[in-house]
């Protein structure tokens, strides 16, 4: 299929959809020289996140630090629905704000639940292990719907479990997890409920007190728009008391030392990735500035939308797609006759970057996701591209 015919099938958004998307600033499709990430982080940032990380020359111990790190833990707190929590800003990726959380509030004699059904819950299962806390997993297929009878039913047949995880949007397979309704069945049992928020925060509808979760893990460079570096955890505060049993494990992701810190002197106990944590200061005023999180998921539902057709459109099958999924990624099949390494190398010599299918889908099956700053002119013209290459393919097979 040619590129003016994928394009033809994008004119039939709905008129409600184009009119959101008017409501968002829209610039031009990337250049030929530059890289537009349609990666489920890190995203491609804005303007003015790229100057903010351009000129963080500031230091950690410094006022203008601590300002900065005011605004982010409010700012936190707005997007999370979070206003009587504790945030702490982790230097690394969600996975050490995982980590953070998991050796701070779960003790090495209490065992944990782990719920997953794709990539990101079973990693924090192995996680868990590798601290030493003993794991029950409640494992599904890669997405598949979880029951919460059967998870209700583990809890009611193992007093011995003070914990349970579970990620938010799995962004292995773009499904979002009912994490409102499993916090409303662990509230009265007094479990600890930890929730991967990192894919969700920003572009899904997620607030913290609704959630009853006891901590959520976060980073800043998926829907915040901001980039790889600083992670954070936001936690109750009725929780430290609640865990004050718990011996560190590690100095450096003892979430205690960050809280006092913050306390004493809006800092951070060690050197944080600073140039990072300005960046998110400069990403989370956008995202209010721009509407905040409604605007933002309606953005992205619109540039969904407009992605699932087009590839429909172009003959490529989409995999998890349900009523159950993101508004922010997209999983397709490949392009016949063409293997995920020749169509990352086509996409990116032509300034477009997507992963590889993970697990059961990572022979055939490939990742998009319509995060970071990008809009409708990005979307079309990453179609355009995918077809371009596609007919290219099959110019030369035959």
């Amino acid at each position: 299929m040619k590129s003016h015919a994928a394009l033809d099938i994008l004119t039939r958004t709905r008129r409600s959809e184009v009119e959101t998307v008017r409501a968002i600033p829209s610039r031009p499709a990337p250049a030929a020289d530059g890289l537009t990430l349609l990666c489920p982080g890190p995203v491609t940032t804005s303007a003015a996140v790229k100057q903010a990380l351009a000129s963080a020359d500031i230091s950690h111990r410094d006022g203008a630090f601590v300002e900065v790190m005011s605004r982010v833990v409010a700012r936190l707190r707005r997007v999370a629905v979070a206003h009587e929590h504790d945030v702490l800003v982790v230097g690394g990726g969600a996975t050490a704000a995982t980590e953070a959380a998991l050796s701070t509030f779960v003790g090495h004699d209490e065992r944990m639940l782990v719920v997953s059904n794709g990539a990101f819950g079973e990693r924090i299962a192995e996680m868990a292990e590798c601290l030493g806390i003993p794991v029950s997993h409640l494992r599904y297929d890669w997405g598949e719907p979880i029951s919460l009878e059967q998870l209700c039913g583990m809890l009611d047949s193992d007093p011995r479990i003070k914990a349970v995880a579970m990620v938010h949007h799995e962004t292995s397979v773009g499904r979002l997890n009912p994490v409102n309704e499993l916090g409303h069945l662990l509230a009265p049992r007094h479990i600890r409920y930890f929730v991967d928020v990192v894919s969700s925060l920003g572009g899904e509808e997620f607030d913290m007190a609704r959630s009853r979760a006891s901590v959520i893990i976060g980073s800043a460079n998926k829907c915040l728009h901001g980039v790889a570096g600083a992670a954070f955890v936001i936690a109750r505060k009725e929780i430290w008391d609640e865990t004050a049993h718990v011996r560190p494990r590690s100095m450096y992701l003892d979430l205690r030392r960050y809280r006092v810190a913050l306390k004493e002197n809006g800092q951070t106990p060690f050197t944080p990735a600073v140039p990072a944590v300005v960046a998110l200061d400069a990403a989370l005023r956008e995202l209010e500035e721009q509407g905040g999180v409604p605007a933002r998921r309606a953005h992205y539902q619109v540039l969904n939308a407009r992605l699932r057709a087009g590839l429909l459109g172009l003959g490529l099958k989409l995999r998890f797609d349900d009523a159950g999924g993101a508004a922010s990624l997209t999983v397709a099949q490949l392009p016949s006759g063409l293997t995920f390494d020749s169509f990352y190398q086509d996409l990116k010599r032509r300034g477009f970057l997507v992963y590889k299918g993970k697990g059961p889908v990572s022979h055939d099956c490939f990742l998009v996701a319509n995060m970071g700053d990008v809009d409708v002119h990005t979307i079309d013209h990453f179609l355009a591209t995918v077809a371009e290459i596609a007919h290219l393919e099959v110019g030369v097979s035959h």
